[in-house]
C-alpha cells in the first residue's frame, strides 16, 4: 500500500502544509476497484453527514467540473455510515474517509492510500480534532480534494491509453510532429495535410475531437495567452469548417477561457480551457488545448480536444480527451 500525505493543517495556522511523501507495502491485492470516473463514496457520522460538515463536502465533490456550458459537478457522491462500510463498499476507486476524533488528532490533514483494498484505488482520510477546524478547512478557497481526483482519474485513464491506444494516430503525430501521443482507439477518422492533423471518433453521440497543429516561435512568449487563441482561431477558421458554407469554428468570446502557463521540466508550456462555436451555424461545445515550446526546433506545439455533445454531459468526454492530451510528449 502507497501513502501520501496531501496537506496538513495545524491548528494555529492559517495556510496549509503540503507534506511529504510516505509509503508502505502491504498483502497483495487481487481485486481490481469497480466504478466509472469520478465517483467517490464518503464514509462519515451520520450525525456529520446530516450536519454542516457533510454539506461542506458535498459542496466541495461537487464543485463544477472546469470549463463546459453548463455546470456539471465533478464528483457523483455517494455516502456510507461506518458501520456499513463492509467489503463490497471498500472495493470503490475513490473513497473518502471522514473522521473527526480531539483525542486521535491535533490537526487538520488529508491523507492519501493508494490500494488498500482493491487495486486500482484511492483512499482519502480527511482527519480533524473538531467540526470547526474541519468546517474552516471545507469553506476556505482550497481545491486540494478535487484537484486530486482529477490527476488520479487522469493517471488512471493515461495508464490504460498506453495498452489501449490507437497506433495510426500516433503514427502520424510522430511523422507529421514529432509528438508522441496515446489517445483512444475510436478516433480513427481524420484528415491530414502537412500542416495539420484532424482525428475525430465521428460518433452521431458524443463526438470527440483531436487536432495537432505547430507555428513558429523565438521564444516561449509565444505561450501568451491572447497569442495562442489568435493562432487558435485563425487555424480552426482555415481547417474546420461548419455544416453551412462559409461557417467556421472560433473560440467562442463570451465567456472567458481559463489559461494556465506550465513547466514541464524545462519545456515550457500552457493549457487553455474553453468554449468553440461554429461562427455561422448553430453548433458549440467545449475544448482544451495543450501548447509547448519547443525550443531546438523554434515552434509552438499544439495539441487539442473538442466536444461535441448538445445532447448529453461532457464531463467523461473531456476527461478522456484532457487524460490523452497528458500523454503527449514531444521527441
Amino acid at each position: 500500500m502507497k501513502t501520501k500525505h496531501l496537506f496538513s493543517v495545524p491548528l494555529l495556522l492559517s495556510g496549509l502544509m503540503l507534506l511529504g511523501l510516505a509509503s508502505c507495502n502491504s498483502g497483495s491485492i487481487v481485486k481490481r476497484a469497480t466504478g466509472v470516473p469520478y465517483e467517490v463514496l464518503v464514509v462519515m457520522d451520520t450525525n456529520l453527514w446530516k450536519g454542516q460538515v457533510g454539506e461542506a463536502v458535498r459542496d466541495k465533490l461537487q464543485e463544477s467540473y472546469p470549463a463546459l456550458p453548463q455546470a456539471e459537478p465533478t464528483a457523483a457522491v455517494s455516502y456510507c455510515e461506518p458501520a456499513s462500510f463492509n467489503d463490497f463498499m471498500r472495493y470503490v476507486r475513490n473513497i473518502l474517509l471522514v473522521d473527526v476524533n480531539p483525542s486521535a488528532y491535533t490537526k487538520v490533514s488529508l491523507v492519501a492510500d493508494k490500494d488498500v483494498w482493491s487495486s486500482g484505488q484511492q483512499v482519502m482520510r480527511l482527519q480533524s480534532p473538531s467540526t470547526d477546524s474541519l468546517l474552516w478547512y471545507l469553506q476556505g478557497n482550497t481545491n486540494d480534494i478535487l484537484a486530486y481526483i482529477r490527476q488520479m482519474e487522469q493517471k488512471r485513464y493515461a495508464q490504460y491509453l498506453q495498452e489501449n491506444h490507437n497506433s495510426l494516430l500516433a503514427e502520424k503525430t510522430r511523422s507529421a510532429f514529432q509528438l508522441d501521443i496515446y489517445a483512444p482507439e475510436e478516433m480513427n477518422s481524420s484528415q491530414t495535410d502537412s500542416t495539420f492533423l484532424w482525428f475525430s471518433n465521428n460518433a452521431n453521440s458524443g463526438r470527440m475531437d483531436l487536432i495537432f497543429y505547430t507555428f513558429p516561435a523565438e521564444n516561449a512568449d509565444a505561450l501568451e495567452e491572447s497569442h495562442l487563441i489568435a493562432m487558435r482561431d485563425s487555424v480552426t477558421r482555415l481547417h474546420i469548417p461548419g455544416s453551412f458554407e462559409g461557417s467556421y469554428m472560433i473560440t467562442e468570446n463570451r465567456f472567458p477561457v481559463e489559461y494556465e502557463s506550465l513547466q514541464n521540466g524545462k519545456q515550457p508550456s500552457a493549457v487553455i480551457r474553453g468554449l468553440w462555436k461554429m461562427q455561422g451555424d448553430m453548433m458549440g461545445g467545449p475544448f482544451v488545448s495543450y501548447a509547448w515550446y519547443d525550443a531546438p526546433r523554434h515552434r509552438i506545439v499544439v495539441a487539442e480536444g473538442f466536444v461535441y455533445a448538445p445532447e448529453t454531459n461532457k464531463k467523461l468526454y473531456m476527461h478522456r480527451l484532457e487524460s490523452a492530451l497528458l500523454t503527449a510528449r514531444i521527441l
